[in-house]
C-alpha cells in the first residue's frame, strides 16, 4: 500500500505519471477558468502544465445539487507537482482536499446535517479525515443551533525509531463532536446584529484537536451616521508527535514514540468603526482595532528523564485610525492620522524543571524575539478634476516607528519614513492623453545598540513617470510609458579601517503597449520594454558615483488573435538580459597537441573552465500559441503553448591563459543553447 511518501521515481513510475498527464491534458485545470455561478452547480475542471523543470496536474470538482429533499454540496481539489531533478529524476508532491455536506429538513424546525472533510499531503505524509452528523434546530427563521457528533482519523509520522530510516506512520482515531450556531435577529434598538460560531473537538488518542470560532457583529445607521462593532474569538489546539531533539540523542528513541507536543493558540480581536457627517460633504471616519493572542506549547507523555521545553507566547496590539474626508463630484480630500502599539513576550514555562544552564540558554533565545513596538503616521490624499482637460492627485504620508528589544537583541531601532506622490492628467483631445507622476521617499534607520549602529543609513528615492496614450481610432490604442528612477543609500558613518558602502541605483525604462482591432474577430497586440539599470558606489560629498554594474533588459511580445466564438492566437516572444558578473565562468573543450578534442572512456568531450569578471548575456526567443474554445453551459477549453530557445553567452574581461585565449573567447561567444518547451491546458466542464 502506498504510504504517500515522496520517492525519487525511476523510469517506470515516471512513464506511468506521464501517461496520466497525457490523459489530463484533455481534462485539466492548473488555473480554473472563470464561470458564472448557476443553480445547481455541477462542474469539473482539470489540467496539465509543463513549465521549464516542472510538471503540474490538477483537478477540481464542485457539486451543489438538490436531490429530492436532500441538499448536497461537494468540493474537491487535487494537485500534483513533479520537479525535474539532476539526472532527469522526478520528485513528486501531491495534495488533495475534500469538503462535503448534505442535509434535509425534518419537520418545520429540525433538519438533518452531515458534513466532513479530508486532507492528504504526500510531502509530510499526513492524511486527516473527519465525519460529523448533526441535527439543526431552528426555533425561529433567524436563529438556529446544530449539535453534532462523529469520528476523526489522523495519520502522520511518529517519532524516529532508527537513524537513516523514515519515521513510522501513526494512525490515531477517536470520537469527535461539535456545535454550530447562527443568529440574525430583527434590529434591536436600531442595531442589526449578526452572530455565528462553530466548535469541534477531536479525541484521537493519544492526541487531541480543537477548533473554535465565534464572531459577533452589530451595526447601526442613523441620520447619515454608521456605527459598527465586531468581535472575533478563536481557539485552536494541534497535537503532533515530537521529533527527537539533540539533547536526547543518547535516549532510546523507542521511549519517545508516544511523546506529543500540544500547541494551543487563543485569539481575541475587537473592532469599532464610526462614519459620521460633520458639515456639507465633510465626514469623520474613525476605526479602533485591538487584538490579544496567547499561544502555549506543552510536551505530553514524555519519559521522566527526557529534557523538553515548554513555552508561552503572548501578543497584544491595538491600532487607531481617525481622519476627515471631504468629497464632491470633482474633488476628494482625506486627512488623518494612524497610531498603534504592539507587544510580544515569550517565556520558558517549565524553567524550574530544567538544568540551570540549559534553562538560561533557552530563556535567552526566547527573549531575543521579544519586542515593544509603537508607530505613528500622518497621511493625506487628494484628487481633483480642475477642468475638463486637467486632473490632479496627491498622496503623502509621514511615519515614525520605535522598535524596542531586550538587551540580548541588538535589533533595537528607530525608523522615519516619508513618502509622497504627485500626478497630473492632461486630456489634450479625445485622441491624445498625457499624464505625469512624480514619486519620492525618504527612509532613515537608526540602530540604538552599538553592535549594529554601523548599519544606520538613509535611503532617498525619486521617480518620474510620464506616459502618453494615443487613440487615433476606436479600434486602435497605443500607450508609451517612460520612467526615470534614482535611489541613493548613504550610511550615517563609516567605521575606521572600512570602506564606505554608499550605493546608487539609477534606471531608465520604456514600455510600449499597442492594440489594433481589424474587425471580424481579428486583433493584433504588441508589447515591449527596455530598461537600463546602473549600480555604483556613491560619493555623497561630490554627488558622483563609481559604476560597478550595468543591467540591460529587452523584451517583446507580438500576438495575432482571430475568431470570436472559437479564438486562436499565434505570436512571438523574445527576452534579452545582459549583466556584469564578477565571477563569470566559461567552459571550453580540451584538446591535445594536434588540436583534436580529448574524450573520456565513454566518448564524452573533456572540458576545462576559467572564471573571470565578465558580462553574461541571456537570449530567449520563441513562438507562442493559444486556443480558446467556449462550449455549452459555460464550459470552456484553453490551450497555451510557448517554445523558448535559450542561448547563454559570456564575455570575459582581463587577461586569459596564454595559448588558450582564442579558444576561451570562441567558447564564450558560442555559449550554451537550451530548448525549453512549455504547455498548459485548462478545461472547465459544467455538466
Amino acid at each position: 500500500m502506498d504510504d504517500g511518501s515522496i520517492v525519487e521515481h525511476g523510469s517506470t513510475n515516471v512513464g506511468a505519471r506521464i501517461g496520466i498527464a497525457a490523459f489530463l491534458v484533455f481534462m485539466a485545470c492548473s488555473r480554473v477558468l472563470p464561470a458564472v455561478r448557476a443553480q445547481p452547480v455541477r462542474q469539473f475542471s482539470a489540467g496539465f502544465e509543463r513549465d521549464v523543470n516542472r510538471y503540474r496536474w490538477s483537478a477540481d470538482l464542485r457539486l451543489d445539487q438538490r436531490f429530492g429533499m436532500w441538499d448536497v454540496a461537494l468540493a474537491n481539489r487535487f494537485s500534483s507537482d513533479a520537479f525535474i531533478l539532476f539526472a532527469d529524476e522526478l520528485s513528486f508532491r501531491d495534495e488533495n482536499r475534500l469538503v462535503w455536506r448534505a442535509g434535509r429538513p425534518v419537520g418545520r424546525r429540525f433538519a438533518l446535517r452531515f458534513h466532513g472533510e479530508a486532507a492528504w499531503f504526500s510531502l509530510s505524509r499526513v492524511f486527516s479525515q473527519a465525519v460529523y452528523a448533526g441535527l439543526r434546530f431552528a426555533p425561529r427563521p433567524d436563529v438556529w443551533v446544530e449539535p453534532m457528533a462523529g469520528a476523526a482519523w489522523d495519520q502522520r509520522p511518529g517519532a524516529l525509531i532508527e537513524a537513516g530510516r523514515e519515521a513510522p506512520l501513526r494512525t490515531d482515531a477517536g470520537p469527535a463532536f461539535g456545535l454550530r450556531l447562527g443568529a440574525t435577529p430583527p434590529p434591536i434598538n436600531g442595531y442589526r446584529i449578526d452572530v455565528e460560531g462553530e466548535g469541534a473537538w477531536q479525541l484521537i488518542n493519544p492526541r487531541r484537536a480543537r477548533a473554535l470560532r465565534l464572531r459577533g457583529r452589530a451595526e447601526r445607521s442613523f441620520e447619515g451616521t454608521r456605527f459598527t462593532s465586531e468581535v472575533r474569538l478563536s481557539s485552536f489546539r494541534r497535537d503532533a508527535y515530537q521529533a527527537v531533539s539533540f539533547l536526547n540523542r543518547n535516549t532510546p528513541t523507542s521511549r519517545l514514540s508516544e511523546t506529543v507536543e500540544a500547541t494551543t493558540s487563543d485569539t481575541l480581536t475587537a473592532a469599532l468603526e464610526l462614519d459620521t457627517p460633520l458639515f456639507r460633504g465633510l465626514r469623520l471616519l474613525t476605526r479602533l482595532d485591538a487584538s490579544v493572542n496567547s499561544r502555549f506549547v506543552r510536551t505530553l507523555r514524555a519519559p521522566a528523564d527526557v529534557l523538553f521545553f515548554d513555552s508561552d507566547f503572548k501578543r497584544r496590539s491595538f491600532d487607531l485610525e481617525t481622519g476627515v474626508r471631504y468629497e464632491t463630484p470633482d474633488t476628494e480630500v482625506r486627512l488623518g492620522l494612524r497610531g498603534g502599539a504592539e507587544v510580544e513576550r515569550r517565556i520558558l514555562a517549565n524553567r524550574e524543571a530544567l538544568p540551570t544552564a540549559q534553562a538560561a540558554q533557552k530563556s535567552d533565545l526566547l527573549r531575543q524575539a521579544d519586542f515593544d513596538r509603537g508607530h505613528f503616521t500622518l497621511f493625506g490624499r487628494a484628487r481633483a478634476n480642475l477642468t475638463r482637460l486637467l486632473a490632479l492627485n496627491f498622496d503623502g504620508s509621514a511615519s515614525v516607528l520605535r522598535h524596542d528589544t531586550p538587551e540580548v537583541n541588538p535589533d533595537d531601532r528607530d525608523e522615519v519614513f516619508y513618502n509622497g506622490s504627485f500626478g497630473a492628467l492632461f486630456r489634450l483631445s479625445r485622441y491624445l492623453q498625457a499624464e505625469v507622476q512624480l514619486f519620492g521617499s525618504y527612509f532613515h534607520t537608526v540602530y540604538l545598540r552599538a553592535a549594529r549602529s554601523a548599519e544606520n543609513n538613509v535611503q532617498r528615492s525619486l521617480r518620474l513617470r510620464p506616459a502618453v496614450t494615443w487613440t487615433p481610432a476606436p479600434r486602435t490604442r497605443m500607450r508609451l510609458t517612460s520612467e526615470v528612477r534614482a535611489t541613493y543609500t548613504v550610511d550615517d558613518f563609516v567605521l575606521p579601517g572600512r570602506r564606505p558602502t554608499d550605493q546608487s541605483a539609477r534606471e531608465m525604462r520604456y514600455t510600449l503597449d499597442a492594440t489594433h482591432d481589424f474587425g471580424a474577430g481579428v486583433q493584433v497586440r504588441a508589447a515591449g520594454s527596455l530598461s537600463e539599470l546602473r549600480l555604483g558606489r556613491f560619493l555623497s560629498d561630490r554627488f558622483a558615483e563609481i559604476p560597478f554594474d550595468t543591467l540591460r533588459t529587452y523584451s517583446g511580445w507580438v500576438r495575432l488573435r482571430t475568431g470570436s466564438r472559437m479564438a486562436a492566437e499565434i505570436g512571438f516572444r523574445f527576452f534579452i538580459r545582459s549583466d556584469f558578473d564578477r565571477a563569470t565562468t566559461v567552459r571550453y573543450p580540451r584538446v591535445d597537441a594536434d588540436g583534436n578534442p580529448l574524450r573520456d572512456e565513454a566518448g564524452n568531450a573533456l572540458t576545462a573552465a576559467v572564471t573571470r569578471p565578465g558580462r553574461e548575456r541571456i537570449e530567449q526567443v520563441g513562438p507562442t500559441f493559444a486556443l480558446e474554445w467556449p462550449m455549452r453551459r459555460q464550459s470552456a477549453l484553453r490551450l497555451d503553448g510557448w517554445l523558448t530557445v535559450q542561448h547563454v553567452r559570456q564575455r570575459l574581461y582581463g587577461g586569459l591563459p596564454e595559448g588558450l585565449a582564442d579558444r576561451i573567447r570562441r567558447a564564450g561567444r558560442r555559449g550554451v543553447r537550451t530548448l525549453i518547451p512549455n504547455l498548459a491546458v485548462t478545461m472547465l466542464w459544467v455538466f
